[in-house]
């Protein structure tokens, strides 16, 4: 028996679905591209600084009586800085820090925010970073002393348990996550991933089989 051949609705929509998957494409490369002129502006920026990320957390701990959470450079058009936030009972307090000078530049302090958590697991997380064992400014040390240039750095929850996440440049310019356990700073095999591949992964890998499976439509 004769095989029909397909309806003219059938192509167009196949010819419509390869269109949306190579534009799908193009965003993904574009935003690729944008992001990775981000990383280079950021590490250019964090390169001619005289202070690191890890003395900054230590002008922020000397200044103020709580536990760091979280460390970042920052940069606008007209300034660079370093934001530290420091935990303070309920309430959380955001230090920028000069990164020539060592200066506290400014600070501002904010009820802790929520993530969508139950109180009791913000109370449990808020003990458990209290208590952590491996701080933000022993991981940050540690990634700088291997001639790492640390963007970032704060508590996460991995697989439950708590963490540290670094973002870290290296010595090529290359940005990669890493993950460290907070009771013994033992690095978490699975999240040492460069962003450039898991972006690729995430982004080229599945082009690839939308772009497979179109192939196939178009050939029946």
């Amino acid at each position: 028996m004769k095989t029909q051949s397909k309806s003219r609705f059938s192509r167009l929509m196949a010819v419509t679905l390869a269109g949306t998957v190579a534009f799908s494409g193009l965003g993904a490369m574009f935003a690729n591209a944008a992001s990775e002129r981000k990383d280079e502006t950021q590490i250019q920026a964090l390169s001619s600084t005289k202070l690191t990320l890890s003395d900054a957390i230590r002008t922020v701990e000397s200044a103020g009586q709580g536990v760091v959470t979280g460390a970042e450079f920052d940069m606008n058009k007209d300034s660079t800085w370093y934001e530290v936030t420091m935990q303070k009972g309920s309430s959380e307090v955001d230090y920028r820090v000069n990164p020539m000078t060592g200066a506290i530049i400014d600070s501002s302090s904010d009820a802790e925010e929520s993530d969508g958590d139950s109180d009791a697991d913000e109370a449990k997380e808020s003990s458990e970073i209290q208590t952590a064992k491996f701080s933000i400014l022993q991981a940050v040390s540690q990634a700088e002393a291997k001639g790492g240039k640390v963007l970032g750095a704060e508590f996460e929850k991995e697989d439950g348990a708590l963490a540290i996440q670094l973002e870290v440049a290296d010595a090529a310019g290359a940005v990669s996550e890493r993950m460290f356990t907070a009771d013994t700073g033992t690095a978490i095999k699975g999240d040492q991933d460069h962003s450039q591949d898991k972006d690729d992964e995430e982004h080229g890998g599945s082009e690839e089989s939308h772009e497979n499976e179109q192939r196939d439509e178009m050939d029946e």
